[in-house]
C-alpha cells in the first residue's frame, strides 16, 4: 500500500527521522526480493467519477484502460477497503481465478489451465511474479502479502512478455517503493480465533540521492479446527515477514533500487476428508493390500476437525535479494532487472487421513534456489512503442517425498520390520530466451502490435526411489539430499546399496518454443477500446519425478482474445468484457495406474468464455462493482484409467504405461476440467458518508461459484465442490485528517465449510478424496495510523 504524506518533512530534518524509524521498525520486526521496474505513480481518483489505475502489465506504464489486454488491477486503496490481506482474498475479484493448495503448493487456476502435480521441480501454468521477478517455485505463491502498492493479473496466455510457464496468465505483485518524502503506516488487527497481526512501514530520504523503505507484518492465529487424534489445533496461522528497498538516484537519468526481503511462516494446515459421515468408520473390507483389510479408522465428528495420528505441520521459508538498474537515454531506456530468490518448505501429515495406523508420517519436503537475468531495451516515439530483450533462469530445485508404514499395517508384512517409501530427486533447469514486441499507431485511432519470444530450456534429473516393505529400512536415509548420490551417477552406479533402492540418472532433455503474438486495437472514443489478438503460451517439459519415464513434452496453448473497454457518463461508469477461445495442445495429465502414476501428454482441451468487470459510481458517495466469467473448459481427447473404479466403462481401452497390454478405463471427452466452475461471479456495493469526525464507508459484497469438478473423472458427489454464494462486509473509517483509520472486517458470514481444492487419493490408502478447506466466518477488527 502506498500512502501518502500530508505534512511532509523535508531536507536534514526528514533524513534523521526516516533514520531514526528505519532502526525503531528493524529492531520491533526483525527476525531480503527483487525489483522490476520503477513503479508507477497512481493518479488521484476524481472524486465524481472512477479513479484511473496505471499499470506496467506491458513492461511501460499506462492507463488500465488503455491497455489491450485482459487485466484485473487493484490499487492499495481497493485492497484496504475490500479487506484483503493475503492473496488467497484476491481470488473473488478476479473472473475465472481459483487458488487453492497441495502439502503447502499453491494451486492457481485461471480460465481452466491449473497445475498437474506437486513434486519438486513441478511448475504452474499461470506465472507469479513480485516486482518484475519470476517466482518458480508454485509454494512461494503463499508467501507473506503486505506493503502491497497493487496486484494485476492477466488473463490469458503472456507467451511473449513474460515467457515461460505464463501459458494461463501471469498475477503480477508490485509492492511500494520508497518515496522522497517522510511517510509510512503502522496498524494492528485483533480478530475471532485470536488473530492478531500487526504491519507496518515507513519511508523517506536518508539524503538527497538515496530513499530506503522498510516494512513489515507479524501474524498468529489459533487453528480453525483441532485433530481429535490428538487435541492439537489444525489450520492455524504463525507467520513473519520483513522488506526493505534502497532507491539510489546518482544522476538524473539513472535510477539503481537494491530490494530483499526474508519471511517465514509455520502452521497445521489439514487436509480434509471429503464427502465422509463424519463420526463414522471410514476404511472397511473393500480397503486392502495384497488381500489383507486395511485397519478400520475414524473420520472426525465435526467437519472442521480431523481424526488423524499424525498432527499436520506445514513450515516455509522464503527470502531473496536483486537489483534494478535503469538508464533513461532520451526516448529509449535500458533496464537490467536481477534477482536470486530461496524457496524452502516442508510438510508433513498423515497420507491415510485417519487415526488409524497405516502409513504414518507422509512428508514432502522442497529446497529450491534461483537466479534470474532480463535485460530490457525500452523505446517510444509518437507513433510507436516497443521492447526488445533476453532472459536468463536457472534453478536448483531438490525434493524428497517420505512414507513410514506403521509396525501394525493389519498384518500384511511381518511387524517387525520398519518399512517405507523414499523419493528423493534433484531437478536443475537451464532457461533463455529473447524476445521482442513492437506497437506501431497508424492512425491515432489504430494500432497494430506484433511481437515474438524464443526460448530454449535444459533440464535435468537425478532420481531416488526405494519402496521395501519386507527389509528394514535404513531411516537415516530418508532425508537424505540428493546431492550425496549425484556423485554416484557420475561414476555409473546403479544403486547406492540398501535394500530395493535404485538411482536414476536422467540425460538432459531439451524443450524449445517459439510464442508470438498479433494484436489489434481500436480507440472508437477517446472513452472506448476494442482490441482483438493472438497469442501462445508455453509450459516447460518436464519429468515426473519418482517413477522411471521419459520426460513429458511441453503444453501449448493459443490463445484467440477479443475484448472491449469503456469509460462512460462522465467516468462514473466503467464496463471491460473479454472473450476468449483457447486450443489446448499436449495438456500435462497424470494417469493413475494400478502400480504407478504416470504423467503423460494425454489431454488436448477447448477452453472458452466470457468475462464481464464493471464499475458504477452513480454519485460520489455510492460505487457497486459487478465481476464474472461464463467459463466452457471441457477435455477434447482424454481417455484414462481410474484406479477407483478399475472396471471403466466398459468400452474404453487405455494402455498400461510401462508394462504391457490394456486397462479398463474411461473416454473423459466433455469432462469439465478440474477446478473450472462454469460460471463464478461477485457483486459488491459501497456506501461512502461524511461526519464531523471524518469518513465511513460501508462495503459489502457477494461471491458466486457454479459447482466444480476436484479431479478430471467429474465424479459425483464427492468429487465435486458444490455450487455455493460466500457473503463479506466491511466498514471501514478514516479521520477527517487523514492519519487515523479504523475498520471491521466479516468474511465468509454464513459460515461455508467448502473445500477449496481437493485430489483423489489411491486405492492403495482408501481412494479417500480430501482437500484443504476455506477459512470458517472471520471477523477482524483493525486500527492503524499513516503519515
Amino acid at each position: 500500500m502506498s500512502y501518502s504524506n500530508n505534512m511532509p518533512l523535508q531536507g536534514r530534518a526528514a533524513r534523521k527521522v526516516t533514520a531514526w524509524m528505519c532502526g525503531i521498525a528493524l529492531g520491533a520486526i526483525a527476525s531480503p526480493q527483487v525489483h522490476a521496474q520503477a513503479s508507477a505513480p497512481q493518479p488521484a481518483a476524481d472524486e465524481q467519477g472512477i479513479g484511473d489505475i496505471i499499470v506496467t502489465a506491458q513492461k511501460r506504464s499506462e492507463s488500465v484502460q488503455k491497455t489491450p489486454l485482459a487485466i484485473t488491477a487493484l490499487g492499495g486503496e481497493t485492497l484496504r477497503t475490500a479487506g484483503i490481506s493475503t492473496i488467497s482474498a484476491v481470488v473473488q475479484s478476479v473472473p475465472s481465478l481459483q487458488l487453492g493448495q497441495f502439502y503447502g503448493v499453491a494451486n492457481v487456476t485461471l480460465r481452466g489451465v491449473t497445475l498437474s502435480a506437486i513434486n519438486a521441480g513441478t511448475e504452474s501454468p499461470v506465472a507469479f511474479h513480485v516486482d518484475g521477478v519470476y517466482y518458480g517455485r508454485p509454494a512461494a505463491v503463499l508467501s507473506s502479502f503486505f506493503d502491497v502498492q497493487r496486484v494485476e493479473v492477466l488473463r490469458g496466455a503472456q507467451g511473449t512478455l513474460y515467457g515461460r510457464n505464463a501459458s494461463g496468465g501471469s498475477i503480477n505483485i508490485i509492492t511500494a517503493d520508497p518515496t522522497a518524502n517522510l511517510s509510512g503506516f503502522a496498524q494492528a488487527t485483533y480478530g475471532n480465533y485470536n488473530h492478531l497481526n500487526l504491519e507496518s512501514a515507513v519511508s523517506g530520504p536518508l539524503s538527497e540521492k538515496v530513499q530506503v523503505r522498510l516494512a513489515g507484518r507479524w501474524d498468529h492465529r489459533d487453528g480453525y479446527g483441532i485433530n481429535e487424534a490428538t487435541g492439537r489445533d489444525i489450520d492455524d496461522n504463525n507467520e513473519r515477514a520483513i522488506r526493505g528497498k534502497i532507491k539510489i538516484l546518482p544522476t538524473e537519468n539513472l535510477t539503481v533500487l537494491l530490494e530483499g526481503d526474508y519471511s517465514r511462516a509455520r502452521s497445521n494446515a489439514a487436509i480434509h476428508l471429503q464427502g465422509s459421515v463424519t463420526g463414522g468408520p471410514i476404511f472397511g473390507t473393500q480397503s486392502s493390500i495384497f488381500g489383507t483389510p486395511f485397519v478400520p479408522g475414524l473420520a472426525a465428528s465435526k467437519l472442521r476437525n480431523v481424526s488423524q495420528d499424525v498432527d499436520p505441520s506445514l513450515r516455509t521459508r522464503f527470502w531473496g535479494f536483486g537489483s534494478t538498474v535503469s538508464l533513461e537515454l532520451g526516448s529509449v531506456t535500458l533496464r537490467s532487472i536481477s534477482g536470486y530468490r530461496r524457496s524452502q518448505s516442508v510438510s508433513v501429515g498423515d497420507i491415510d487421513l485417519t487415526s488409524a495406523p497405516l502409513v504414518s508420517p507422509f512428508g514432502i519436503s522442497d529446497d529450491a534456489n534461483q537466479f534470474s537475468q532480463e535485460l530490457q531495451l525500452v523505446g517510444q516515439d509518437d507513433h510507436a512503442n516497443w521492447i526488445i530483450g533476453g532472459y536468463y533462469f536457472h534453478e536448483k530445485d531438490d525434493g524428497r517425498e517420505v512414507s513410514a508404514f506403521s509396525t501394525v499395517f493389519a498384518g500384511a508384512v511381518p511387524a517387525t520390520n520398519a518399512r517405507g517409501l523414499y523419493s528423493g530427486s534433484r531437478v536443475t533447469t537451464d532457461a533463455y530466451a529473447i524476445f521482442g514486441q513492437y506497437t506501431r499507431k497508424f492512425t491515432d485511432e489504430l494500432s497494430v502490435t506484433v511481437g515474438g519470444r524464443y526460448s530454449i530450456e535444459t533440464k535435468g534429473l537425478i532420481n531416488q526411489n526405494n519402496f521395501d516393505l519386507a527389509t528394514p529400512f535404513d531411516y537415516s536415509k530418508l532425508f537424505d539430499k540428493p546431492a550425496t548420490f549425484a556423485i554416484q551417477c557420475g561414476k555409473g552406479l546403479p544403486t547406492i546399496g540398501y535394500a530395493g533402492t535404485g538411482v536414476t540418472c536422467r540425460p538432459k532433455e531439451t524443450f524449445k518454443a517459439f510464442t508470438p503474438k498479433l494484436g489489434v486495437d481500436y480507440q472508437v472514443t477517446p472513452q472506448t477500446l476494442l482490441y482483438a489478438s493472438y497469442t501462445r503460451g508455453f509450459k516447460s517439459g518436464t519429468f515426473n519425478l519418482g517413477v522411471v519415464q521419459d520426460a513429458v513434452r511441453p503444453e501449448k496453448l493459443d490463445d484467440f482474445e477479443l475484448g472491449v473497454k469503456s469509460t462512460l457518463m462522465d467516468g462514473r461508469l466503467r464496463a471491460n468484457v473479454a472473450g476468449f477461445y483457447y486450443n489446448y495442445k499436449d495438456v500435462q495429465a497424470y494417469n493413475g495406474l494400478p502400480t504407478q502414476t504416470y504423467l503423460e501428454n494425454a489431454a488436448t482441451a477447448k477452453i472458452y468464455g466470457v468475462e464481464t468487470e464493471l464499475v458504477a459510481r452513480p454519485v460520489p458517495e455510492l460505487q457497486f462493482d459487478l465481476s464474472g466469467s461464463w467459463l466452457h473448459a471441457t477435455y477434447d481427447n482424454y481417455k484414462a484409467y481410474d484406479q477407483l473404479r478399475p472396471g471403466g466403462d466398459g468400452v474404453t481401452l487405455v494402455p498400461n504405461l510401462g508394462s504391457t497390454g490394456f486397462l479398463n478405463g474411461f473416454d473423459l471427452k466433455g469432462n469439465r476440467l478440474p477446478q473450472a466452475p462454469r460460471i463464478s461471479g461477485r457483486l459488491g456495493a459501497a456506501y461512502t458518508f461524511s461526519s464531523d469526525i471524518g469518513e465511513f464507508t460501508l462495503r459489502g459484497e457477494a461471491a458466486y461459484k457454479s459447482k466444480m469438478y476436484i479431479t478430471q473423472f467429474n465424479t459425483d458427489p464427492v468429487g465435486a465442490v458444490r455450487a455455493h454464494t460466500r457473503f463479506n462486509a466491511s466498514l471501514n473509517y478514516e479521520h477527517k485528517d487523514g492519519h487515523l483509520t479504523a475498520s471491521i472486517n466479516a468474511k465468509n458470514l454464513g459460515n461455508k465449510v467448502l473445500l477449496t481444492n481437493g485430489f483423489a487419493g489411491t486405492p492403495f490408502v482408501g481412494g479417500l478424496i480430501s482437500g484443504y478447506l476455506e477459512a470458517p466466518r472471520t471477523i477482524d477488527f483493525t486500527v492503524g495510523y499513516k503519515f
